[in-house]
């Protein structure tokens, strides 16, 4: 009897629980959750078999300084450079949007790009190179301390 009498009052404490935990991430998901997840995510596994095929690597940027930085990327393809992409530089502070950029990289020697970004304070800062040709759309990112 008194299992019942618990259970009876547990079960509504935790519906309303669960439910508002639920309403409080959804309210303030704060970038969590991507918008149409879905249909972002449906060509993943696709692009992933491409770049498979195409033995591609991107070789990610030295650190980070505060102040002026030529942030430099190697994309290879089977170890010989991947050349004529698109790629897009993307550098953001993790905890505070002011100073998100996004530009395109040049391509300075074959398999080699280039682009300039200003770093204005230490944090740890996002960056995201965004690669697209006529069969593929990919991107890789990484994270950076800077002092």
């Amino acid at each position: 009897m008194n299992l019942k009498i618990f259970l009876s009052i547990l079960a509504p404490l935790f519906i309303t629980a669960m439910g508002a935990g639920i309403f409080l991430a959804y309210s303030s998901e704060e970038g969590l959750v991507d918008d149409n997840y879905f249909e972002k995510a449906s060509g993943y596994f696709h692009s992933k078999g491409i770049e498979q095929q195409l033995g591609l690597e991107i070789i990610p940027p030295d650190a980070l300084v505060r102040g002026s930085n030529d942030i430099g990327v190697t994309v290879t393809s089977h170890g010989k450079p991947f050349e004529h992409a698109g790629l897009t530089l993307f550098t953001g502070n993790v905890s505070n949007r002011d100073y998100d950029r996004s530009v395109k990289m040049t391509e300075r020697s074959p398999g080699n790009y280039h682009a300039g970004a200003a770093i204005p304070y230490r944090g740890k800062w996002l960056v995201r190179i965004e690669l697209s040709t006529k069969n593929l759309s990919t991107n890789r990112k990484w994270f950076f301390n800077v002092n």
